[in-house]
């Protein structure tokens, strides 16, 4: 198994690599901006359908007050990035209750299926 050992070679392409991340964020990977956008609406599209699940819904409407309480807390602090996961966390609350009409449209028209069927 190789040992890392510094040499002159590595020491430019670390700082090369951390000069680029510094300059244009990170590109790919778990921490990456699409990743995070993907996260928010799989959060949002999870909790309308909670919303129109009549067992799930109490759970669910419960769980968005918090979000939306802890996000409303958390966007008025002075760390940066406590503003920003508080701004993230009532954009998710917002875009589920959107999403909910759409959800909620969808299981009444399969119901309304089911029935013709019957």
């Amino acid at each position: 198994m190789k040992t890392y050992k510094s040499n002159e070679e590595t020491d430019i392409l670390a700082e090369a690599e951390y000069q680029d991340q510094a300059l244009r964020g990170p590109q790919y990977g778990p921490g990456g901006s699409n990743s995070k956008e993907a996260t928010k609406g799989a959060m949002s599209v999870l909790l309308a359908v909670s919303y129109a699940v009549p067992p799930l819904a109490p759970v669910g409407i419960t769980v968005s007050v918090g979000m939306g309480v802890a996000g409303a807390v958390m966007a008025n602090s002075d760390d940066p990035a406590l503003k920003e996961a508080g701004r993230d966390l009532v954009e998710v609350v917002g875009s589920s209750v959107e999403h909910s009409g759409t959800v909620r449209d969808g299981v009444n028209n399969a119901r309304a299926y089911n029935q013709l069927r019957k």
